[in-house]
């Protein structure tokens, strides 16, 4: 990242001193108007070092949770999720979406049910425009708490936090439970929990645009390799594969059928000449004596 971009957005603002967190010490260069200054530095080198860990998550093919609630931070982290088609926070974090997201699920399929309900209400008149004026609220109110996290697949990659005061619950909840988190952390905040820290001014909208579209473009790069790496398994799968002969159709098979048959009728057919000539010598023959016999008999009297 270049420092004169991130000077001119304004990463460089701290709070004031009275607000300072002794954990953020190390990443701080000096103070101005009883306000500190974040070290550019290390805030530029530790965002490189935190999207080149998040395109390794990606590569791998597992999702990154953003989350931002705050008012600075709600549209990039809505913006950044939906391009990247990951799963995002960014109304209020619920309780337990991490320790305990069987229960949260509970309320993800209610969430599609009632969408469901309301998408087939033409077809399907069941309910009267009341009950279907409350489902309609229900369906916005969960769409606000929990409408990024529906597409939310276990095992998660990582977490990507703003503000890390604000999202105390879901810093703890990531740490509880082993899932790397990447935060943007101002001099207020508590970086011992995270496990890539990028320390620069998270109230302001401008910075925390800068630093998340940084990550999302090596989150880009690390879809795209694993897409690559998927279509060359593929690739490999079907070369591995023995070359199957074609399958017979059935038309084929009648046709067979019927080439094969000639031959078998005409070997039947010389069977059963070669029988009916015996049978027939045969009955000659007794024919011949039984005439025979008759002569003699005639003979033998007279």
């Amino acid at each position: 990242m270049d420092f004169k971009e991130l000077v001119k957005v304004g990463a460089h603002f701290g709070h004031v001193k009275s607000r300072l967190n002794p954990r953020m010490r190390p990443y701080i260069w000096g103070i101005k108007n009883n306000v500190h200054l974040i070290d550019i530095s290390k805030t530029a080198v530790l965002a490189s070092q935190a999207a080149k860990f998040l395109e390794s998550v990606a590569a791998e093919g597992k999702p990154i949770l953003w989350v931002g609630t705050k008012k600075a931070a709600k549209d990039v982290i809505t913006e950044t999720a939906q391009t990247l088609d990951m799963p995002y926070v960014s109304h209020r974090w619920i309780g337990g979406t991490l320790s305990n997201f069987s229960q949260v699920k509970k309320s993800v399929t209610k969430l599609l049910h009632y969408e469901d309900i309301i998408a087939k209400s033409d077809k399907f008149p069941h309910y009267t425009k009341k009950e279907l004026n409350h489902f309609g609220k229900v369906v916005e109110r969960l769409k606000r708490n929990i409408g990024g996290i529906r597409s939310l697949k276990w095992p998660i990659g990582a977490v990507v936090l703003v503000d890390v005061a604000k999202e105390m619950s879901a810093l703890k909840e990531a740490a509880s439970v082993g899932i790397p988190v990447v935060a943007i952390v101002d001099t207020n905040g508590d970086p011992s929990l995270v496990d890539y820290v990028i320390p620069s001014n998270d109230d302001s909208v401008r910075p925390i645009k800068l630093i998340i579209d940084r990550l999302s473009e090596a989150t880009q790069k690390g879809q795209k390799a694993y897409k690559k790496a998927q279509d060359e398994r593929k690739k490999e799968q079907k070369a591995k594969k023995p070359e199957q002969k074609p399958a017979i159709k059935k038309t084929d098979e009648k046709k067979a059928v019927k080439k094969v048959a000639p031959k078998k009728e005409a070997a039947k057919k010389e069977v059963t000449t070669k029988t009916v000539k015996t049978t027939k010598e045969k009955e000659i023959k007794k024919t011949v004596a039984k005439k025979e016999a008759t002569s003699k008999s005639a003979t033998s009297k007279k």
